[in-house]
């Protein structure tokens, strides 16, 4: 494959994979799992980590996006 006809300018990665409808069936899936935890305790940790981990997951794919738009403007620059 010849990589130098390659138009980087137009490479869109979300038009690859949809990170924020991955994101939410993960947080679904993970929601469900968590309400067959019958201990309160551990329940609301659970829930607690959770919720932190998928506002991480978020701020990364936010940051991973952010950073694919200055690869792109950098790139026509």
């Amino acid at each position: 494959m010849d990589f130098t006809k390659i138009d980087f300018a137009k490479f869109d990665v979300a038009k690859m994979f949809d990170v924020d409808g991955a994101i939410a069936q993960m947080e679904d899936a993970n929601g469900k799992a968590i309400s067959l935890i019958t201990d309160k305790k551990a329940k609301s940790i659970a829930e607690t980590v959770s919720a932190a981990s998928f506002e991480f997951a978020r701020a990364q794919a936010a940051a991973a996006k952010a950073f694919g738009e200055a690869v792109k403007k950098a790139i026509q620059i």
